[in-house]
């Protein structure tokens, strides 16, 4: 008994430290700040590095994208941003996840064709060894 409770103890220790570890708002901050980046530079090999390959992105007209479909649409021009700001950013951890709600403002120009946007956003990232990769994003109108 003693020693199931050792085990016991030992497993919940060290999943609190590791999801103590795990939770860093400023990790995340980085991590929005380098995909918006990104994104704007339409950077294939970074947009590849920090994206889980499960990833699920949802855009405000309906359209849901895999990786391959969101990377292929902004480099080559058919999702195109020019600025991004993003505002009202709150983040949210559970265990190896990040929950982040944000507002962004955003200059785009699809297909060459400049307009601004006003959406809402919501992204899970999830830890991969020591970084944060996006596994899903939400974008709405609202």
């Amino acid at each position: 008994m003693k020693s199931i409770l050792k085990v016991l103890f030992a497993s919940v220790f060290f999943t609190s430290l590791a999801f103590a570890q795990a939770q860093s708002p400023a990790d995340i901050e980085k991590s929005m700040d380098a995909l918006s980046a990104a994104i704007i530079a339409a950077d294939q090999k970074a947009l590849d590095s920090m994206t889980m390959n499960e990833i699920v992105s949802a855009h405000s007209a309906g359209r849901v994208q895999d990786k391959k479909e969101f990377i292929d649409a902004l480099v080559t021009g058919k999702s195109a941003f020019t600025k991004i700001q993003l505002s009202d950013q709150k983040i949210t951890f559970i265990a190896d996840m990040a929950f982040v709600s944000n507002h962004m403002s955003a200059d785009i120009a699809p297909s060459g064709k400049p307009a601004h946007v006003e959406l809402n956003i919501f992204y899970v990232w999830k830890k991969d060894g020591n970084t944060w990769k996006l596994l899903a994003r939400k974008a709405f109108k609202g």
